[in-house]
């Protein structure tokens, strides 16, 4: 019998009951199943259902929940999200059921000898009279212990699977929690449904929350107000925070919960730090002196490693200064390389530095002083490792530098669960060179810090002023602010670069200055004068407008509000493509 039906979020879900025919595929590891099923509805066309499910065999009698959908190489399936086993629907398929291997010492020919002698109260002899089997020829003491061994242990898995799937778990996350909890499930997750957002990637708060609620947990509970500090609080990295005051929990939780929680808030706070479920630091800035900072755990003790690994690398290393600086000299007129004195001078004292920082806007030289600092190293006898928080960068400092350069992850060799390159097995270099540092979240530098070696040099490249890492930290800026660790900042800008628009406004605003840019549509000869960067301007107020580019080979380019926007090298006029090859379009 199938029929359509809506759950809370409306969407459409259809039900499919029928006698599974026939297990086609089982992944013991994760219940992922591939079954032949004969509907109620029509006994006579095999369906096929994609579903997660602890143990299935034949001959049970399912009730599916989920959507059909068609796959383009086995065509017409039902993926279902839940499955519901219930009383076998005829002696046939309860005979098959019990002879499927349900029961470890009951074969087909057990099956149907059962089946015979106690007909339609089969089942309640299992689940009442288990004892009772030893009237049936060939069942004996022994083998009774033998049945009902496997079928308590089937029956606790069918109770933890319904009571799973009754509180809205799907099957997936089911299985996974029955793997992991075993038979205790039931009671786990009855006395603590929020550490199933704690123990299980892709259960989040919302859906513990949610089990909670189903369980009857109080909205205003004492364990409900608990998670919902925990939550917000690991959600606080996505926006890049690494700690949250307490008017900020006390907002977000009131948010998130619709709750006020205002007089119970700083008692739980307390109760979660004796706990050990999170941590306080006394803030020491100008603008949050004295006040409580709470961090998750993990947070927390990726920076303080940051912290004691950059002071643990404090200091300098013995190098002869006059003859690296012969050398530098040297090799800068045979390679016909022109180094400011701000290059020269960071070049030198860099290599004497067990943790340094070079920094400095766009087109003040940065990587031409790398070049040199590479070769030099090099001349000295060093084992340089290159690395970049992103392919891309890597790419372009391997491109750029002329040595190999790695991400961070495959520098430090991610594997699902982690890194394999830590304290315990350090990376092999004596001079490690990182580039664009302001990418770098808290929790990567942690783990990179780890896997550097105590008697390596560390040099991190890159702009404090751009855009901070998306992950949690503004780790390159607040190393820099510290000033705990030499920090060589290059501010030439080079006439090559003085030449690009976008350099040039990029320092102005690093000032202070407001950057005066033309717009095509004021002066439309800008579009052949060399620049590099327009000011594009919205003239009319309705929501949706657009805006004509002259000459453009493409009509129109939607706008809403003021764009500055880079020319691509080699192609005038802009064409749509090429404006969205070089800035997020804005949205309706």
């Amino acid at each position: 019998m199938q029929s359509p039906m809506t759950n809370p979020n409306n969407v459409i879900i259809e039900r499919l009951r029928g006698i599974v025919d026939r297990v086609t595929f089982h992944n013991a590891d994760n219940g992922w199943s591939v079954l032949r099923v004969l509907p109620f509805d029509n006994p006579h066309q095999q369906e096929t259902v994609i579903v997660h499910q602890t143990k299935v065999f034949a001959g049970a009698t399912m009730e599916f929940f989920g959507a059909w959908t068609v796959n383009p190489k086995y065509g017409r399936q039902f993926n279902a999200t839940r499955a519901v086993e219930q009383r076998p629907a005829t002696s046939a398929a309860l005979e098959k059921y019990l002879g499927s291997g349900l029961i470890k010492g009951v074969g087909p020919k057990t099956a149907r000898k059962i089946v015979k002698h106690f007909g339609s109260d089969t089942l309640n002899i299992f689940e009442e009279e288990i004892e009772r089997l030893t009237e049936v020829p060939g069942i004996a003491k022994k083998k009774l212990s033998m049945i009902r061994a496997a079928w308590v242990e089937h029956r606790a898995i069918r109770d933890v699977m319904m009571f799973l799937q009754s509180h809205g778990i799907s099957t997936l996350f089911a299985v996974r929690i029955y793997k992991e909890y075993g038979d205790a499930a039931i009671a786990m997750v009855t006395e603590d449904p929020y550490r199933l957002a704690r123990d299980f990637y892709g259960i989040g708060f919302f859906s513990a929350d949610k089990v909670a609620l189903s369980i009857g947990l109080a909205q205003d509970s004492r364990q409900r107000i608990m998670a919902g500090i925990r939550h917000v609080l690991a959600a606080s990295r996505e926006f890049g925070h690494c700690y949250l005051t307490e008017a900020q929990i006390l907002s977000q939780v009131n948010d998130l919960l619709s709750l006020d929680v205002r007089e119970r808030l700083p008692g739980l706070l307390q109760e979660m730090e004796s706990g050990g479920q999170l941590m306080v630091r006394i803030a020491e800035t100008a603008e949050e002196a004295g006040e409580r900072c709470f961090y998750s755990r993990s947070l927390y003790y990726d920076e303080l490693t940051v912290a004691r690994r950059i002071v643990a690398m404090e200091g300098a290393v013995t190098v002869d200064r006059p003859r690296v600086r012969r050398w530098i000299d040297m090799y800068c007129r045979a390679n016909h390389i022109t180094l400011s004195d701000e290059q020269a001078a960071a070049a030198e004292q860099i290599v004497e530095k067990r943790f340094s920082v070079l920094t400095g806007g766009p087109g003040v030289g940065k990587t031409t002083t790398t070049q040199v600092l590479v070769k030099l190293l090099e001349a000295m006898g060093c084992k340089v490792l290159l690395a970049a928080p992103t392919g891309r960068a890597a790419q372009r400092m391997t491109d750029v530098i002329g040595r190999e350069a790695r991400t961070i992850h495959r520098l430090l060799e991610w594997q699902m669960g982690g890194f394999k390159r830590s304290e315990a097995n350090p990376l092999d270099t004596d001079f490690l060179i990182v580039d664009e540092s302001s990418m770098l979240d808290i929790s990567l530098t942690a783990a990179l810090l780890k896997a550097v070696p105590a008697t390596s040099q560390v040099l991190f490249i890159g702009d404090a002023d751009q855009l901070p890492s998306v992950g949690a930290g503004n780790v390159l800026r607040d190393i820099i602010a510290s000033a705990r660790v030499a920090c060589f900042r290059l501010t030439r800008i080079f006439r090559q670069a003085a030449q690009s628009l976008i350099i040039r406004y990029a320092h102005q605003i690093n000032q202070g200055t407001l950057p005066h840019i033309d717009s095509p549509f004021s002066r439309p000869d800008v579009w052949t004068a060399g620049a590099d960067c327009f000011l594009l301007t919205r003239t009319r107020p309705p929501r949706r407008s657009f805006i004509s580019l002259p000459g453009s080979n493409v009509s129109t380019i939607r706008a809403r509000r003021p764009l500055i926007v880079r020319r691509p090298q080699g192609k005038i006029p802009m064409s749509f493509a090429s404006a969205r090859r070089f800035l997020p379009m804005p949205t309706n």
